[in-house]
């Protein structure tokens, strides 16, 4: 077998080498270096302003008014993000009461906006801005420990343009927007966005709902969450005609199969919320609730999922209900070892506490919650029927490689395991792949999530026929296809995705792409993760029309990791790689496997464009 070798590598890269320790603090001065505390910057406008990649800035605590929306300016790389951390033990407030105004909120007065890619933002509380408390508009953002209240809008929001959003040990209470009548004010919201995960996040109070992913069309994962007491008017005088939803979890809602996605929700819980606890809200796409508790909801229940959808199925595994309006269900749906289907009936005696008030007890200097009220909230006695009653799980859709541990015999019912013996740690049915390279064939590669098509302008694809191929590809896996499509001069057309390890033999990977009308559907999206898609150093992908009509796509995205082969590393890069192309020392196109000096030529999705030159010999 031949063995590729690179004998020489001249990289060009344009990458910040600053990797400053900067300061911010209430007794600073703009005019200042930024470069200690005692010689520390004032205002946050002009500290985001100036962080460059590999910065980071610590903020001492107390209150820094802030009269306009704080905007990251640049943005970090995966080795070098841009940092901007709370003190340990500090609590920095960015106070934007100034441009609160009550009934004409507008996004002009967002209090934190995050659109630069590889930002890292931790411990800092967001008071009273006018809109959001936090954008996420970026890739690969990190929002940890950091506290927002009384907003004019959503709490922290994810928006069009975020990837890889992470929201972590957040809390998010008491937001309303007057002019909306409590329509809008949620403690979080991800609407737009792929990738996003919450993970550890609390929602209390909100005018209308706790978390809210209507008309999302990328899955989101929901992990250890709680959500409670929304849907309150406390705002009487500024909202007499009061229309807050209410619920604790609202989960779809909006544009059909197009406009949502099969959300996951894992060990949260929602209890005392005007509405319902974990809300299905009209997604046609199946919903995924595993070791929820939901108590003393309203509405339709703790747990309201009873409409079928479209695609897949519901999946409700070992939850706990209790109180409230109890739960609404399609009968269609996949339920195993839930409380209700057990026929388990419980009182408060059964639980160390249900004292709702103590969920909003402080988190400790790691922005934990580890306080004693917060264990014993829900936590199961000893006499309570729902110890060992679940269903080991090994495998929890948007969570790989893991698998949910317990303790004693079998798993609890709910979010909250007791601890009565020996824990047990499953093997996930997900493992991490080992091999790297690419040569065993029977491990897939493990390497870099990215974009790998990427074509904004209109193409189409004639009835019977196929679109341009694009590729090879060396593919780990295949993520998903998001574009516009349209059906042209006819009520039906249709198309699906096909994949080839040869440009030759080709097979369909991920659903049909089926529009009904002439009208555009914006975002139709194509899962096409499925474990036999094939994969590879030679992967050709294309759309193939069998239909009889012809057939309009625009704005197409498809994602897949690309791995790494024969010791070729991939150039990092704050955004992701579109395609690799050779030349030769003349400036003529050739083959990757060509021998002898090359240029090789990257070209990423924000437009940089890096050359490499490279000498290859194969032996």
């Amino acid at each position: 077998m031949k063995k590729l070798l690179l004998l020489l590598s001249i990289i060009f890269l344009t990458t910040s080498l600053s990797a400053r320790q900067l300061y911010l603090s209430t007794s600073g001065s703009d005019a200042n270096n930024g470069l200690s505390l005692q010689t520390a910057w004032l205002s946050p406008n002009y500290a985001f302003n100036a962080l460059v990649a590999g910065d980071t800035l610590w903020v001492k605590g107390g209150t820094y008014t802030v009269n306009s929306t704080v905007k990251s300016k640049n943005a970090g790389t995966k080795t070098q993000p841009i940092k901007v951390l709370a003190l340990k033990g500090e609590k920095p407030v960015f106070d934007c009461s100034s441009f609160r105004n009550y009934g004409s909120e507008s996004s002009t007065y967002r209090g934190m906006d995050l659109r630069q890619s590889w930002w890292h933002v931790r411990g800092i509380k967001i008071y009273k801005a006018g809109h959001n408390g936090i954008i996420i508009a970026g890739e690969n953002i990190i929002v940890e420990g950091c506290t927002i209240q009384e907003c004019g809008h959503d709490g922290i929001s994810i928006g069009a343009g975020s990837i890889n959003a992470l929201v972590i040990n957040c809390d998010s209470y008491r937001n309303a927007e007057v002019a909306g009548k409590g329509e809008n004010g949620d403690g979080f919201a991800a609407k737009e966005g792929s990738g996003t995960i919450f993970r550890v996040c609390r929602a209390w109070e909100n005018c209308d709902d706790g978390w809210d992913v209507y008309g999302g069309s990328q899955p989101v994962l929901i992990d250890s969450c709680w959500s409670f007491g929304n849907g309150v008017n406390y705002w009487p005088d500024l909202i007499p005609d009061y229309q807050g939803d209410g619920n604790g979890f609202k989960l779809g809602g909006g544009g059909g199969v197009d406009g949502n996605a099969p959300n996951v929700v894992l060990h949260s819980f929602a209890f005392s919320n005007v509405s319902k606890g974990f809300d299905q809200n009209h997604n046609a796409w199946g919903v995924t609730c595993i070791n929820c508790t939901g108590y003393n909801n309203n509405g339709m229940g703790n747990f309201a999922f009873q409409e079928v959808p479209a695609q897949g199925k519901h999946v409700m595994i070992n939850n706990l209900s209790y109180a409230g309006t109890g739960q609404n269900i399609d009968s269609g749906s996949t339920e195993t070892t839930n409380s209700w289907n057990l026929g388990l009936s419980f009182t408060n005696d059964m639980f160390e506490s249900l004292n709702a008030a103590d969920a909003k007890t402080d988190r400790d200097e790691n922005y934990r919650l580890t306080d004693p009220k917060l264990i014993s909230l829900f936590k199961l006695k000893n006499t309570n029927p729902a110890i060992d009653k679940g269903t080991v799980q090994t495998f929890i859709r948007l969570k790989p490689y893991y698998a949910i541990p317990y303790s004693a015999a079998k798993p609890d019912l709910g979010a909250r395991e007791l601890e009565t013996g020996t824990w047990t740690f499953p093997t996930p049915d997900e493992t991490q792949p080992e091999d790297t390279t690419g040569t065993n064939p029977g491990i897939r590669p493990s390497g870099i999530k990215q974009i790998i098509v990427n074509i904004a302008t209109q193409f189409t694809i004639n009835a019977g026929a196929q679109s341009t191929v694009w590729g090879p590809f060396r593919l780990a896996s295949a993520e998903s296809a998001v574009f516009d499509f349209q059906a042209v001069g006819s009520s039906s057309g249709a198309a699906i995705i096909e994949f080839s390890k040869d440009n030759n033999n080709w097979e369909q990977v991920g659903a049909q792409a089926k529009n009904g009308s002439t009208s555009w559907v914006t975002g139709k999206l194509i899962d096409l993760s499925a474990d036999t898609a094939p994969w590879g150093p030679t992967i050709y992908i294309r759309f193939n029309n069998n239909s009889t009509k012809n057939v309009n796509i625009k704005n197409l995205i498809i994602t897949g990791t690309i791995y790494t082969l024969s010791g070729i590393e991939i150039i990092d890069n704050d955004s992701p790689l579109i395609y690799l192309r050779y030349f030769n020392i003349n400036g003529q196109e050739v083959s990757e496997n060509t021998e002898g000096l090359l240029i090789q030529k990257s070209v990423f999705e924000n437009g940089k464009v890096n050359i490499q030159k490279i000498c290859r010999k194969n032996i």
